[in-house]
């Protein structure tokens, strides 16, 4: 009986410290694998007309926002054209503004299918 007791402490002590140190080896793969999640953000992009600008706060307004413009930036924008804003991640700062060309907008209006014309009626 008491070999029996003494085996089983035995394997007891074997099982807590293989735990032990199983537990210490995954520990510095865990804290290795966190900067891996600290990615940066995808930053968001608006197209739209501008339906708003205030030159003194440097803001345009495109789809219901607004958006924080460069200074240098606020010169080549005019109220109702079409831009592409790339913001600051996590902002609603622009770090790029292009202004759509009306060429492209055109062309894209004018690759759409034409409603066909109604037939005449025939004379009788």
């Amino acid at each position: 009986m008491k070999k029996v007791i003494s085996m089983i402490a035995v394997l007891a002590l074997v099982c807590f410290t293989t735990m032990v140190f199983a537990a210490d080896a995954a520990a510095p793969a865990a804290a290795k694998a966190e900067p891996a999640k600290t990615e940066m953000a995808k930053a968001d992009v608006i197209k739209g007309k501008i339906t708003k600008i205030d030159k003194t706060a440097n803001t345009i307004v495109v789809k219901g926002k607004t958006i924080t413009v460069k200074a240098e930036d606020m010169a080549n924008l005019k109220k109702g054209a079409m831009v592409t804003v790339t913001l600051a991640a996590g902002t609603m700062n622009a770090d790029k503004v292009e202004v759509v060309k009306a060429k492209k907008v055109a062309k894209k209006k004018a690759e759409a299918p034409a409603a066909p014309a109604p037939a005449a009626k025939p004379a009788e």
